[in-house]
């Protein structure tokens, strides 16, 4: 079993006065990063059977924004459990609704994310910044700890 771990994009700043603020969407920037990183991510023949998504607008669009750059036709899939703060027995889950997935894409949040990727592994830490994503392989069913690190991509490979 694979599963991957997509960081939302750069996103706007948050509103001061609500610090708790969920509505932020992606910057330009962000957007345009994505898009930048579709060419690689079909290179390396992405193909997730199931694409789970936070609700928040930052994860969705990246999540849409991977699913149209990989040319894929399943849609992104909203999990209230990938909102911030999910650790990894809410990402499993949110993937157990899916039991015929054998390649499962997460979308979400730090620190949630690079946390499930140490949980998994066993790594003593894992970064991954805004837009970054990570391959985890499991010769069967994800346990932590059972998890091998296949492969983490940083962000500023998908830019000149």
């Amino acid at each position: 079993m694979i599963l991957y771990f997509l960081r939302h994009g750069k996103a706007g700043h948050g509103d001061p006065s609500n610090p708790g603020d969920d509505a932020r969407e992606l910057t330009d920037t962000g957007t345009a990063e994505l898009q930048a990183a579709a060419t690689l991510w079909r290179r390396l023949n992405l193909r997730p059977d199931v694409i789970l998504s936070s609700p928040l607008p930052r994860a969705l669009q990246t999540a849409e924004l991977f699913a149209a750059g990989i040319g894929s036709s399943h849609q992104p899939v909203i999990d209230e459990r990938l909102r911030p703060g999910a650790d990894w027995a809410s990402l499993a889950q949110a993937f157990a609704d899916h039991r015929d997935a054998r390649r499962v894409m997460f979308v979400g949040h730090e620190p949630d994310l690079s946390e499930a990727v140490c949980d998994l592994t066993g790594a003593r830490a894992v970064r991954m910044r805004k837009g970054g994503l990570a391959c985890v392989e499991f010769p069967g069913i994800p346990e932590p700890g059972a998890g091998e690190l296949a492969w983490l991509l940083d962000p500023d490979l998908y830019v000149d």
